[in-house]
């Protein structure tokens, strides 16, 4: 019985730090990564997003709602894409180039002046984020660093950051999913306001 006390108590704890974190996300950060995103949108601009692991699968989460909810909301297509959903383009780039030029590659082939690049990445330090960032950069696309653990390197390459000040990396994902979905929502109320 003692086991089932302890672990609701990290239970409580775990939930306890992740309310204090959203807490502290920077909303004036967040509005103005949030209007680029309209922007984006409304210029007929491209969304591009990337990230390792469980920044992978945030990012192909945020593709589905932006994108299809583009299209459904908005009545138009919105070009959304995650650099992490195809394997054989994951697996070429690597094995051919580099893991690191894995999304650098590919942002190459996808990014236009004016585009719009979302790279996120717990640590701020992962050296395949870092080159798409710096490729983005170099074509003129707009380049926004969702991090953790202080921003790492990622904080002084992406023209925009939102930093979740923390060293868990679930905490750190957790908030970075949140700030997706009120990134997602801010777009789908101001399409509802243009109809």
């Amino acid at each position: 019985m003692q086991d089932v006390e302890d672990s609701s108590i990290s239970y409580k704890q775990y939930f306890a730090q992740l309310q204090t974190l959203l807490g502290e996300v920077n909303e004036a950060d967040v509005a103005l990564v949030g209007d680029l995103f309209w922007e984006n949108y409304s210029r007929s601009a491209r969304l591009v997003l990337c990230g390792n692991g469980g920044s992978a699968a945030t990012a192909s989460h945020l593709v589905a709602d932006f994108q299809k909810n583009g299209y459904l909301l908005g009545g138009r297509p919105w070009e959304c894409l995650a650099l992490t959903d195809s394997t054989p383009l994951l697996t070429a780039w690597s094995n051919d180039t580099s893991y690191a030029n894995v999304f650098a590659g590919q942002a190459r082939c996808w990014l236009r002046p004016g585009d719009l690049l979302v790279a996120i990445s717990g640590s701020g330090n992962s050296p395949n984020i870092l080159a798409a960032v710096d490729a983005a950069n170099e074509i003129g696309a707009d380049t926004v660093g969702l991090s953790g653990y202080g921003g790492g390197q990622l904080a002084q390459r992406a023209r925009r950051n939102i930093i979740v000040h923390s060293n868990s990396m679930q905490l750190v994902e957790d908030v970075h999913m949140a700030i997706g979905h009120a990134l997602y929502c801010s777009v789908r109320d101001r399409m509802s306001l243009r109809k």
